[in-house]
């Protein structure tokens, strides 16, 4: 029976895969013009936007290059309260910050008055013919104001020349400008803009080019890029364009450079009150058939994928999904038994270093300690019952028993006291303790772990020479969120290292514990510093 209900399923998936495949293909048939419609309609508004975003650059360039001028017309505009030194002063430092822009090679700057230099300021290499036609329009000054643009091919480089002449209220006439090297902005532009497969030129209102793949063509007339439409053509069409959402001129032509049907668009750049023309071209072949064309493909590709797909997951998504559930319920609770067991094993590891220490420092300290006292009794017997004292108190807080390894800041500066007052009668005042805070605030009743001071000291104490000429000083640094012991780093010569790996194993397993990774020891600067961070909890 079970056989049959088996059978009868695979002949029901059969029958759905059949129908898909049909349905597909008949589907694929009745939207193939369409998809290719909508594709070259999809492909165009992209490449429509290349070129607006390579537009948009260019004219942020381009006023970026223009600020210069505007920033000298606001000089010229607010200097009713300077005298003539002093205006003559601020148009020259901008036209020395002109000067180090990387793409502009040289600026200038003339003051006239009747017909006469009374002062000129030139960065860069000076052209005496293009002085001549600048210095000219200047005399010939009708309004107030006159600023324009032109292009200059000099010694082999050629720049766009940007320059403004204003009369002042006493007579002057001032002529600001500066040159920017084309070829050294098209080699920038091009590096920085690389592009999907198009290019793009800039022309001047005359025609003039600007910008060009081929250099050979910056700084000439490019009347092949007006052909079909002319540069007044260009203005006409845009200006009645303006205010909707696509401000661009489309044509069809054939590219010189490429040798290739090219789609073009035109758009305006207006560069401050001068405008320019942009024109980028893009490959028909490259960017529409063959765009279309691949997309297409890559269509049909991806419906059979996904049919396959479909097929698939329609009889073995069940089965999958099972297995894949019971794995990760599997995984988790592995997951789950590992995390409990690897913090326990640190807990317990971490009692078992403390141990250790506690069993270590009892027998050792107190051999020491009662050696030291028996010496004192007879010298000085206050002091030797102040000893005993801080010794009982070193004691009673060894045999304390701690919930989780922890103490607070105040219970283990106060032992590490008592402790450096036995090792310092021990070391005959050859030892030294400093604590300063940075913050007392809640510091005091932040913890760290048990005995992790004294650990520290101790380990300072084996670790290093101490002699009358050089005392050994435990610095011990508290701040908001960590405390810092140092002391300079003096290791012992001629003896056997001890190690002190089990203190400081301890510590870091601790902090490891509980997740604190800031826990670290260093030796800088001649010294030996360990960080504690503080727990709140």
């Amino acid at each position: 029976m079970k056989f049959l209900i088996k059978k009868r399923e695979h002949k029901y998936y059969l029958l759905i895969s059949v129908l898909l495949i049909i349905l597909f293909f008949l589907g694929y048939r009745l939207v193939t013009n369409k998809i290719t419609s909508e594709a070259e309609d999809v492909v165009e508004v992209v490449i429509k936007q290349y070129a607006k975003e390579k537009k948009n650059i260019l004219e942020f360039d381009f006023n970026d290059f223009n600020k210069f001028i505007s920033d000298t017309q606001k000089i010229i505009e607010n200097s009713y309260n300077l005298d003539e030194n002093q205006l003559k002063n601020k148009i020259i430092l901008n036209s020395e910050l002109v000067f180090f822009e990387d793409n502009i090679d040289a600026s200038f700057v003339y003051f006239l008055k009747e017909n006469k230099i009374t002062f000129s300021s030139f960065f860069g290499d000076k052209e005496n013919e293009f002085e001549k036609k600048t210095l000219t329009k200047a005399y010939s000054l009708n309004g107030e104001k006159l600023v324009f643009d032109s292009v200059i091919n000099s010694k082999g480089k050629i720049y766009y020349r940007k320059t403004m002449i204003c009369k002042v209220p006493n007579g002057s006439v001032i002529v600001f400008g500066y040159d920017i090297n084309l070829l050294k902005y098209w080699s920038y532009f091009s590096q920085k803009h690389n592009g999907k497969g198009g290019y793009v030129i800039v022309t001047n209102k005359e025609g003039v080019c600007l910008l060009h793949p081929e250099t050979k063509y910056i700084g000439k007339l490019v009347n092949s890029f007006f052909d079909k439409t002319s540069l007044n053509q260009i203005y006409k069409e845009l200006e009645k364009k303006e205010g909707k959402k696509s401000q661009q001129i489309k044509t069809i032509a054939i590219s010189e450079y490429l040798n290739l049907e090219v789609l073009r668009y035109y758009d305006v750049i207006h560069v401050g009150e001068s405008e320019l023309v942009s024109i980028t071209s893009f490959p028909i072949n490259i960017f529409i058939k063959e765009s279309v064309n691949n997309i297409k493909q890559y269509l049909l590709w991806v419906g059979f994928l996904v049919l396959l797909s479909f097929i698939l997951i329609l009889g073995f998504s069940r089965n999958k999904l099972r297995y894949q559930y019971f794995k990760m319920l599997k995984y988790e609770q592995e997951k789950q038994k590992l995390a409990i067991s690897n913090e326990q094993y640190q807990q317990k590891n971490a009692k078992l270093q403390l141990s250790q220490l506690r069993k270590k420092l009892n027998p050792h300290f107190l051999f020491n300690s009662l050696n030291s006292l028996h010496v004192l009794i007879d010298i000085d017997k206050e002091t030797s019952q102040e000893f005993v004292l801080k010794l009982s108190e070193v004691y009673r807080y060894l045999l304390k028993d701690k919930d989780a390894n922890f103490a607070t800041v105040k219970e283990e500066l106060y032992f590490l006291k008592q402790y450096f007052f036995l090792n310092k009668i021990r070391f005959n005042n050859k030892i030294n303790l400093e604590i300063s805070y940075c913050n007392t605030d809640n510091v005091l009743l932040k913890k760290i772990p048990f005995l992790a001071l004294q650990t520290l000291a101790e380990n300072a104490i084996k670790h290093n020479k101490i002699t009358k000429i050089k005392p050994l000083l435990i610095e011990v640094l508290i701040e908001d969120d960590r405390i810092t012991v140092s002391n300079y780093y003096n290791p012992r010569i001629n003896k056997k290292e001890i190690s002190h790996s089990i203190g400081l194993s301890y510590l870091n397993n601790f902090y490891n514990f509980h997740g604190i990774s800031s826990f670290k020891t260093v030796i800088s600067e001649g010294k030996f510093k360990c960080y504690l961070p503080l727990l709140s909890k």
